[in-house]
């Protein structure tokens, strides 16, 4: 355990009587000077978050809860206080993701569980019908209820009419959910089939054009798998995933003399 920073509890405790007393300004200079003298500690910044978000400053509030969450990925407090800074500015799938993240870490406390189910009936008053069944199948998908996602997505699909460019990403981003979930299946046909209606809806989508290729690769069609990783990585040249599948096949196609 790490030696505790007697000044900048001195600080901490100063900052949480001025807290107390609703100084929130006063609060917050002494949780920076805490800060500085023990930046590692992530108490220190949840603090000055917490002050941040009771003067309305949610941006300020947000960028110290995500410090507080680098410090320390257990840190449950950090977690709560970037989701409710994300809800006050709006941004309800950011706000979702955080606070479930609490909300798992200790279900015993019920203002994380209560802020979590606040923050989804929030984003879900915002979304279309298709949009809440492909969340749906996303739950499914992260509980390994890979047939019953599939299901899901098939349905969210005859939701949706890709008309403009808001209602095509939504079609889009489904058909490369379906195609995630056949890559689970090993049906590589099917992972081709579903990205191939994602690129024609949208065909700029690097998630489809990786899965498409790696759907290539295994049905041992190295140069249109080539094809599709080299696209991705124009598009993202810094994606890990794209750049080492062009170079796995680059190679594969040197092995069969086929370049």
């Amino acid at each position: 355990m790490a030696a505790v920073n007697k000044q900048a509890e001195a600080y901490k405790e100063k900052g949480n009587e001025e807290f107390r007393n609703g100084d929130f300004a006063k609060a917050i200079e002494n949780y920076t000077y805490a800060t500085e003298m023990d930046p590692k500690n992530p108490v220190y910044f949840t603090n000055r978050s917490m002050c941040y978000f009771k003067m309305g400053e949610h941006a300020k509030s947000l960028r110290d809860a995500e410090k507080s969450i680098k410090l320390n990925n257990n840190w449950v407090k950090g977690y709560y206080r970037a989701g409710m800074a994300e809800l006050e500015l709006g941004h309800f799938k950011e706000a979702v993701k955080y606070l479930k993240q609490a909300a798992d870490m200790e279900p015993e406390t019920a203002a994380y569980s209560q802020a979590a189910a606040d923050a989804k009936r929030r984003l879900l008053a915002t979304m279309t019908k298709a949009e809440v069944t492909k969340m749906e199948g996303n739950e499914l998908f992260q509980t390994g209820e890979i047939d019953k996602a599939i299901a899901k997505y098939e349905r969210a699909l005859t939701e949706v009419k890709p008309v403009d460019d808001k209602s095509k990403n939504i079609a889009a981003d489904i058909h490369a959910n379906l195609a995630m979930c056949y890559q689970q299946r090993w049906d590589a046909n099917n992972v081709v089939a579903s990205c191939t209606n994602c690129l024609e809806l949208v065909p700029n989508h690097v998630k489809a054009l990786v899965r498409r290729a790696q759907g290539y690769e295994s049905l041992e069609k190295y140069k249109l798998a080539l094809a599709d990783f080299d696209a991705a990585c124009a598009l993202e040249p810094n994606m890990e995933v794209a750049y080492k599948g062009a170079v796995r096949v680059r190679g594969t196609l040197r092995k069969i003399g086929a370049i």
